[in-house]
């Protein structure tokens, strides 16, 4: 079981992988939704890209695996003192975490951290406000264990 476990130092992004996606129209004038190639989403992954190659394994993980990436953002100049006493605060507003997700998910794939998307049997974001602002990244190959958080399901039995 191999575990990989990062933080990056930065202002995590705000775009998502949907703002890839434009209404566009082909010669005939029909309309589709297409992918820009100079989006923001775009930009993003490829950031992202360069800021997660140096940590990536010599082998890619083989599944399943537990994915977890934090985003902890610079705390907002009108947050008050007595919600920045912990040190971190979860984040409540946009973007959606489910859109979030998508492009370091994509980058880490690009980067041959696992040979598929389809190894996550566990992926989450968590998104907050924080004293540290940046990208925290943690991968665990499950091997035959459950993530802990499923033994409590034996009760539900």
């Amino acid at each position: 079981m191999r575990e990989f476990r990062f933080f990056i130092r930065c202002v995590p992004p705000k775009t998502t992988q949907q703002s890839n996606a434009r209404i566009m129209k082909r010669k005939d004038g029909s309309q589709f939704v297409g992918k820009m190639k100079d989006s923001k989403g775009e930009k993003v992954k490829q950031s992202l890209l360069s800021l997660f190659k140096p940590h990536r394994p010599e082998t890619p993980l083989q599944g399943p695996i537990q994915f977890l990436v934090v985003y902890t953002y610079p705390w907002r100049t009108s947050e008050p003192k007595k919600n920045r006493v912990n040190g971190y605060r979860l984040h409540d507003k946009r973007p959606d975490y489910d859109n979030m997700l998508k492009i370091p998910q994509d980058a880490l794939s690009t980067l041959n951290f696992w040979n598929d998307d389809s190894v996550i049997s566990d992926g989450r974001l968590i998104k907050a406000w924080g004293d540290e602002p940046g990208i925290g990244v943690y991968i665990i190959e499950l091997g035959d264990t459950l993530p802990l958080e499923l033994y409590f399901f034996d009760d539900l039995k």
